[in-house]
């Protein structure tokens, strides 16, 4: 068998999975240019060296309750790696990490819990602080209201801070171009009103790797309303390393890892081909993130996929269907329906969740072996397929 190994299970196995496709099929693994794991010492060095401000020890003197909002294990952000140069920073400044507030960034997702906890920020970091889950229904005031309308109620815990900090990864997003920078407070940390008027409103308007739209402009208004001292931003690599970091300003530290981040994005994307498979990675841990694995789909110069081909997402989905408060069945933005593109065919290989769970119409598979059964019956025995180890963070370049 021809065949192509995809990054699968983000958090959990976090391992690769082979795909085995047919003798006669014409398979082309489409990587993306990466980088390497920086390691301890130099993510240290780049906080160390802000962009656009202070170092943060020299902001933080003086201040007593510090609060460093971080994003859940539907992002891929390695917390174990960037908050303990963040506490030494705070310690060089006289604060203690019994006093520091990491506050989940969980917007309208879930919480969690203490096994996400060990993942995210690890043992060691998670026994020095305090820690507590935005809650969007609960403990927000209005701040003021973004010149696009949106009624910015931000977290009282963090509003009560007096040194402010964001924690996240820049990785591409459908609204705002790329996640981190102030979308960490906002939706981040705000309301679950504040998260559907801004998903209704202006990212609903935003395309992937755009960072001049409504939906980053309004998320860097309101962290100009509200206050934002400091970001550590990562980009992460195609194995959730570290392939770059930027500290300092929430919005010329942000640019500055964007520009990386289109470097170790970038992936060539060869056109018209029979199949496509996309692999969720790094934010496959839920169903609910399928759609950004179409993130090359978005970006590609050219469709990757010809009429009447087939795009495949694959996902391990280990937390099953996923839970969003805005999305999802029974929710305020809640499509009800399979995902479609326009002349092709879309499946969806996940093991861990039902038909019953997936919008009436969705072509589910719970193996590739099954999948790969449904292509060759559909694309015969000489197809051309393309494969994307991390979809969800590779971004459409020409064909190298």
């Amino acid at each position: 068998m021809t065949s192509a190994r995809i990054r699968w299970s983000a958090w959990y196995e976090d391992t690769e999975l082979e795909l085995a496709f047919p003798d006669g099929w014409d398979v082309v693994q489409c990587d993306m240019h990466d980088a390497s794991d920086m390691g301890a010492d130099a993510v240290a060095a780049a906080i160390a060296a802000p962009i656009g401000t202070a170092p943060l020890r020299e902001l933080a003197q003086g201040k007593r309750s510090p609060c460093v909002v971080i994003d859940d294990l539907s992002r891929p952000t390695q917390g174990r790696l960037l908050l303990p140069p963040i506490l030494d920073e705070l310690a060089a400044a006289g604060i203690p990490s019994d006093d520091v507030l990491v506050l989940g960034g969980v917007a309208n997702h879930r919480p969690m819990v203490r096994a996400d906890l060990l993942k995210k920020i690890g043992p060691d970091v998670l026994a020095k602080v305090r820690y507590r889950n935005h809650a969007p229904f609960d403990h927000c005031t209005l701040v003021g209201e973004t010149t696009q309308g949106t009624a910015v109620e931000i977290n009282d815990d963090y509003l009560a801070a007096d040194l402010r900090i964001l924690v996240g990864s820049i990785v591409p997003h459908g609204g705002a171009g790329f996640a981190g920078g102030a979308k960490l407070l906002m939706p981040g940390i705000a309301s679950a009103r504040t998260g559907l008027a801004y998903h209704r409103g202006p990212s609903a308007q935003g395309r992937y790797a755009d960072v001049d739209g409504d939906a980053r402009r309004d998320s860097e208004e309101a962290a100009a309303m509200v206050g934002v001292d400091f970001i550590v931003n990562m980009v992460p690599t195609s194995r959730m390393g570290a392939g770059a970091v930027v500290a300092g300003d929430v919005v010329a530290a942000h640019r500055a890892g964007v520009e990386r981040a289109r470097d170790i994005f970038a992936t060539p994307t060869p056109p018209g081909r029979d199949v496509a498979v996309l692999s969720l990675y790094p934010k496959d841990t839920e169903f609910l993130q399928h759609l950004t694995a179409f993130a090359p789909w978005r970006t590609a110069p050219e469709p990757l996929v010809r009429e009447g081909g087939t795009i495949v997402v694959a996902l391990a989905g280990v937390e099953g269907f996923g839970t969003h408060w805005l999305f999802g069945p029974g929710m305020a933005l809640d499509a009800a329906r399979a995902t479609r593109v326009r002349d092709r065919d879309v499946l969806i290989v996940c093991p861990n969740v039902e038909q019953g769970e997936v919008a009436p119409g969705t072509a589910l598979f719970r193996t590739w072996y099954d999948a790969r059964r449904w292509l060759e019956d559909r694309h015969g025995p000489t197809a051309s397929a393309s494969v994307y180890p991390c979809a969800s963070i590779q971004l459409g370049s020409v064909p190298g």
